[in-house]
């Protein structure tokens, strides 16, 4: 399996890897077909005094009572884990050795949809988190930088994996940037741990 690591600045920082072809194309496109079949929703967030909605659409699979609270105000609270869901979970981690409870989905349906600056540190996540990425359909840009650094630009592949290691989310930040170029829809399935629920 290929692997790519950004930021290689030495061996023990390493803060992301990068599978380009984690899936094969067949498999990519099938899990992409059964995503279209999950329970997507536009949730509301409150932003400076405004609550207004989130610019895609969102979803949450995983173990029973591992909900996920983010910004202060969306709740998401998981479905049961799907067949597909689940075996891709346990082949990342084969992949990885890294454990996870519930899955976030994101769908972009056009490049007005986005997510902006932030970084994953949800106190339901426990310390340094791993955060691994499956993308699905039509790539886009994913932006991630230092704290206070300059971004660095990645182009996320249909049926790729990004894994952000442990640390990352103390010292990056990363963001799904708008674009004005004709983009189909993208999702992205992003395998979380949880401290919490039942195990």
């Amino acid at each position: 399996m290929q692997q790519l690591t950004l930021f290689p600045e030495s061996a023990s920082t390493l803060l992301v890897t990068y599978y380009p072809e984690f899936l094969t194309l067949a498999e990519a496109d099938e899990l992409y077909e059964h995503c279209q079949q999950l329970q997507w929703q536009q949730n509301q967030i409150k932003m400076l005094g405004k609550t207004m909605a989130v610019p895609r659409l969102e979803c949450i699979y995983g173990d029973e009572g591992c909900d996920y609270l983010y910004s202060k105000s969306v709740l998401l609270k998981p479905q049961p884990w799907t067949k597909p869901l689940a075996q891709l979970r346990d082949r990342i981690t084969a992949a990885t050795g890294y454990s996870f409870r519930i899955v976030i989905g994101n769908q972009y349906r056009s490049g007005k949809d986005s997510i902006g600056w932030h970084n994953d540190n949800e106190a339901s996540m426990g310390l340094d988190p791993a955060i691994a990425s499956i993308s699905l359909g039509s790539v886009r840009k994913f932006q991630i930088k230092a704290i206070g650094g300059k971004p660095t630009d990645f182009w996320l592949e249909h049926g790729s994996l990004l894994v952000m290691l442990p640390g990352c989310q103390a010292t990056h930040l990363h963001q799904v940037p708008k674009t004005t170029k004709f983009v189909t829809t993208r999702i992205n399935l992003t395998f979380r741990p949880h401290v919490g629920g039942k195990r």
